[in-house]
């Protein structure tokens, strides 16, 4: 499995950006959120999928199309998901800097792919920020059969003092769409309960294999959500959050992705230092639970996320050799050398 230092793999993201026409600023955010998610262990949602944004795009104007003091709506004009989503955060951080807590959400907006990142972008302003995002139609419901909400993914980070951050980032079915082709790059079997047929069998095991993928979603296979009822009323209230309320859309019916960001600002409520000082007390008394058979240590949400980025920074980025296979194709079709840049 090829491995590269950060360093490279944002240097071999950015010369692919500028051979494809992205603008400079556009191409910086695009690979600084693919490379976060790779360094965080998200690799179905990080470097490997550069070759997905080297589509040459028309030139775009998004705009705020309805405004309050404490809530936007932002026009994406189908730009890349990265740079709209990262734009719909910062409105929602500058607003809520006056009124406490400000929202903003996405239209004609795409891929966004970390959602920790936006979430991320609040707790350096001092902020609790909350990511929710609807997709199209590949999460039955409850007891259905038919996918029709989507991975439906979230992400909460709450800012501490001395301990690192507490991250939510997951996705509403068992597991985002891209961990399933994630697992069978590495040829890995499907464990039960993640995927139904259009029959509404299991799927597990090595019934699925990586060429059959893209016909087992195109004829109507379907991720379960997590939780059973819960995590499907969970899944359920994102697609309203993510597509109601801005009217993309929801279920089959919904245009692209819809996206809610919100920002709230701690010190519209208390000193964030007293804040911080209670979250810590808190992670300080879930750390010391005493641990039980089978688990090494008690884990906050994000801490092993926190881990994996430490130790990749130092031992480089993986990409697995169909994905590493694909981006050298990619690259040849650029003009770009990416064996040289990585060398």
């Amino acid at each position: 499995m090829p491995t590269y230092p950060e360093a490279k793999w944002r240097e071999l993201g950015l010369k692919m950006m500028k051979e494809s026409g992205v603008s400079k600023e556009e191409a910086e955010t695009i690979v600084d959120i693919l490379v976060a998610g790779s360094l965080w262990g998200i690799d179905s949602h990080g470097v490997r999928n550069l070759p997905a944004f080297i589509q040459k795009k028309a030139r775009v104007s998004m705009k705020i199309v309805k405004e309050t003091p404490g809530v936007a709506i932002l026009d994406a004009d189908n730009t890349y998901g990265p740079v709209s989503a990262k734009r719909a955060m910062e409105i929602a951080i500058d607003k809520a800097k006056t009124q406490g807590i400000a929202s903003c959400s996405i239209i004609n907006g795409g891929w966004i792919t970390n959602l920790f990142y936006y979430s991320m972008m609040a707790v350096k302003n001092n902020m609790i920020g909350f990511v929710f995002a609807r997709e199209g139609p590949v999460c039955a419901p409850w007891g259905g059969i038919k996918p029709v909400t989507g991975t439906n993914p979230m992400s909460i980070a709450v800012p501490a003092g001395k301990a690192h951050p507490i991250v939510l980032d997951f996705a509403t079915t068992m597991v985002a769409q891209g961990h399933v082709k994630t697992l069978l790059l590495d040829g890995k079997p499907i464990p039960e309960g993640w995927l139904i047929d259009r029959q509404g069998n299991q799927v597990k095991g090595y019934d699925l294999t990586l060429d059959k993928l893209n016909a087992f979603w195109r004829e109507g296979g379907a991720l379960l959500p997590f939780g059973t009822y819960k995590g499907y009323g969970i899944n359920l209230v994102i697609d309203i959050l993510g597509g109601a309320l801005n009217l993309t859309g929801t279920g089959s019916r919904a245009k692209g992705q819809g996206v809610l960001m919100t920002a709230i600002d701690i010190a519209s409520f208390v000193h964030v230092n007293d804040f911080k000082d209670e979250v810590d007390t808190l992670i300080a008394e879930i750390k010391s639970s005493p641990v039980r058979p089978g688990f090494t240590e008690v884990l906050l949400p994000g801490e092993r996320e926190h881990m994996m980025a430490e130790r990749r920074k130092k031992e480089g980025i993986p990409v697995d050799d169909i994905s590493w296979k694909n981006l050298l194709e990619a690259c040849k079709k650029l003009g770009v050398d990416a064996q040289k840049i990585m060398a």
